[in-house]
């Protein structure tokens, strides 16, 4: 899966946005589009600790007919899953992208992350079909050493991004990155620093222009990162924000544990998390 976007998609309402911002990347990055849809291990069924309780013939029956129940189950959810493949497929389709790939994976998240290699981007719903916040996202933000893109439940083709920058090492890096990244080609940047030096902001601004990304930069003052980028995004008409994520400078220690399901859970926009 080398030098792929994968759009992982569950039926969730972020299914059909998930799909359509992964179109517009791998079109943007000239890379093949995959869809995965994966199907969690469950622990066996279990009733060890009745014993004493039941006898041993009514412990084994039901040990019999919970293994009956959960292999149904697992049956189903395949099912369940090659539909939403399909479906997702036709979509793509009907959008200029026939030849996606379908991958049904079962097993667990950080085996099958190993088993992708080194793909392009992954694109996942912030809704997840069982949680409010993608299911695994914030797993999959720390297990994926690639970039991973966060979207909404709407779609919007990107014309205006935000990149968050703090100065740090890691920061100009992802900068630089950015410089030579076909994903911006054509977009209008916005470089927005909270709580800087102007003067950092400044020389990450002549490295876009000399990139020839056409770039408004942007110094914000407030307690709450959070909140001053979600309000720049909002005020601004952008339509992805992009942003380090796990690293050790001051914004990105923002985004560790329940910090990322803050930015997550208040931001509008789709996020392109950078490690």
């Amino acid at each position: 899966m080398n030098n792929t976007v994968i759009a992982c998609v569950d039926g969730s309402p972020s299914t059909r946005p998930v799909c359509e911002y992964a179109a517009w990347a791998a079109g943007k990055l000239d890379v093949p589009l995959a869809l995965m849809h994966v199907l969690e291990k469950n622990a066996p069924p279990a009733v060890s600790d009745l014993t004493g309780t039941i006898g041993i013939d009514s412990r084994e029956l039901l040990t019999e007919e919970l293994v009956r129940i959960e292999g149904e189950r697992s049956r189903l959810l395949m099912a369940q899953g090659k539909a939403v493949l399909a479906d997702c497929a036709a979509l793509l389709k009907q959008s200029g992208h026939p030849d996606a790939q379908l991958l049904q994976k079962h097993g667990a998240l950080d085996e099958i992350l190993a088993e992708l290699g080194d793909i392009r981007l992954m694109v996942l719903g912030r809704r997840g079909s069982r949680n409010p916040v993608g299911s695994h996202l914030e797993s999959v933000i720390r297990l994926q050493k690639r970039p991973v893109l966060v979207v909404p439940e709407t779609y919007s083709s990107p014309s205006r991004v935000m990149f968050a920058y703090d100065g740090s090492e890691a920061s100009r890096t992802n900068l630089m990155r950015m410089t030579v990244s076909p994903l911006l080609r054509g977009l209008i940047c916005h470089l927005v620093m909270v709580n800087g030096e102007a003067a950092t902001l400044q020389d990450a601004q002549v490295i876009l222009q000399k990139a020839g990304i056409v770039t408004e930069a942007r110094l914000l003052n407030d307690h709450s990162v959070t909140g001053a980028l979600c309000r720049y995004a909002d005020e601004n008409d952008i339509s992805l924000t992009v942003m380090g994520a796990y690293g050790h400078s001051r914004l990105r220690r923002f985004f560790i544990g329940s910090h990322t399901t803050e930015m997550m859970s208040e931001s509008r926009q789709p996020l392109l998390m950078l490690r």
